[in-house]
């Protein structure tokens, strides 16, 4: 199949490769490759200059359709199709820049700049809201820079809106997922890409530790919460897709992100997550070992940096204004801090069942409304978020509230 995403492969790895190793001859030998894909994808537009025919496998696996037997998920598949037409066209067209092939360069531009028009054109309207009002056609339009700059406060507005509507989950399949918490934290919003990390109910990364996973799943759901297998007749235990948040991890947790090819320039910048105090990641460039850590606790920040020979790191220390360009070696930093990361694993957030999961919270329960438990009111509140309960049962926001902070008292201890 010709499918986007999946076949832009012979775009993206190339071009990912450059950007980790620095050596050009990649590129120079995929070059036939790369641009020959994008031609095969113009070739088959239609007269609006995009996309819109054949088979797509879509946002693969996305939890927001409800027909169970179509996997594409519920953004538009033809507008993931040219979303993915317009960044493989702009690394092409990248390529040739970098290969000094400025006629090609010149080609692809103007390709990408009339593409850009038509998808605008199809898939936004003229105040800025998107066909596809999605996690992911949302994560697509602002991480690939097709929205309008006017527009763009919008569309994050509706992508966190989206999130909200999920109770604070995610709903991306295959395609969104790799972008989705990059574009949370680049767009002001890191607060709710740190939500969705430290997740542990379905779906979420940690649910599948809970579940005992050491493999990352093809679904959310591989492993139901009652330990038995999905069923649908395509269950990977063993798929790279979701685990594309250790790209997230590595970038905007530990920081380490590159801003030349090679890392002979990259950018130092963590990004705390409430609930983790400590963290920290070590990469072997070609130039050797770059490595970031940081800790915050008992009011004070300690960052460690490690700078190879022959490059540069511009360091951004939290909650410092102050850039740092700083050479090779190695260097730390101590200052105090009123930040306070602590995590409270149970809130208002949580749903029911994650609340009956807790022995302690069962045999609160059982005390304090003996028999409850047994009502089958309480099977169909398990999805229910507790906030929810108490907006639908007020009389027993005092046992609730007791549960919570029990609950997390006793994650202190």
């Amino acid at each position: 199949y010709s499918s986007s995403a999946w076949s832009d492969v012979a775009v993206i790895v190339p071009w990912v490769i450059y950007q980790i190793y620095g050596d050009r001859r990649i590129l120079e030998e995929n070059w036939k490759c790369m641009h020959e894909w994008v031609d095969y994808i113009r070739d088959h537009c239609g007269e609006n200059r995009l996309w819109q025919n054949g088979f797509q496998y879509g946002d693969w696996l996305a939890l927001d359709k409800e027909e169970n037997s179509d996997r594409t998920g519920a953004t538009d598949k033809y507008m993931i199709a040219n979303a993915y037409y317009l960044y493989v066209t702009d690394l092409v067209r990248r390529t040739a820049e970098i290969l000094g092939k400025f006629e090609e360069a010149e080609k692809y531009t103007y390709l990408y700049e009339s593409t850009l028009d038509a998808f605008r054109e199809e898939y936004y309207t003229g105040t800025g809201r998107i066909v596809s009002e999605t996690q992911t056609g949302a994560v697509l339009s602002l991480h690939f820079g097709l929205a309008k700059e006017k527009d763009r406060e919008q569309i994050l507005r509706t992508l966190l809106s989206n999130i909200e509507d999920h109770k604070n989950h995610l709903a991306t399949g295959f395609v969104g997922t790799p972008y989705l918490c990059h574009t949370l934290s680049e767009n002001g919003a890191h607060e709710m890409a740190a939500t969705l990390f430290m997740k542990e109910d379905y779906p979420s990364w940690l649910y599948e530790v809970n579940m005992g996973a050491t493999t990352v799943w093809e679904r959310w759901n591989s492993i139901k919460p009652d330990g038995t297998f999905d069923e649908s007749g395509m269950n990977s235990l063993n798929h790279y897709a979701y685990g594309s948040i250790g790209d997230w991890m590595y970038r905007k947790v530990a920081g380490i992100s590159q801003m030349e090819p090679g890392y002979k320039k990259f950018r130092i910048r963590p990004m705390f997550v409430k609930g983790i105090y400590s963290a920290g990641a070590e990469f072997e460039s070609v130039y050797g070992k770059i490595k970031s850590e940081w800790e915050c606790r008992n009011g004070k920040i300690r960052i460690h940096v490690e700078i190879p020979a022959n490059t540069t790191a511009v360091i951004c220390l939290p909650e410092k204004s102050e850039v740092l360009e700083m050479g090779s070696g190695s260097y730390d930093y101590e200052y105090e801090t009123q930040t306070d990361l602590s995590y409270k694993r149970f809130t208002m957030d949580s749903t029911f069942e994650s609340i009956l999961q807790q022995p302690m919270a069962v045999q609160m329960f059982e005390q304090m409304a003996p028999g409850a438990l047994d009502s089958p009111m309480v099977q169909m509140g398990k999805q229910m978020t507790m906030s929810e309960l108490m907006q639908a049962a007020p009389q027993a926001r005092p046992m609730f509230e007791a549960v919570l902070e029990a609950l997390n008292q006793q994650e202190e201890f």
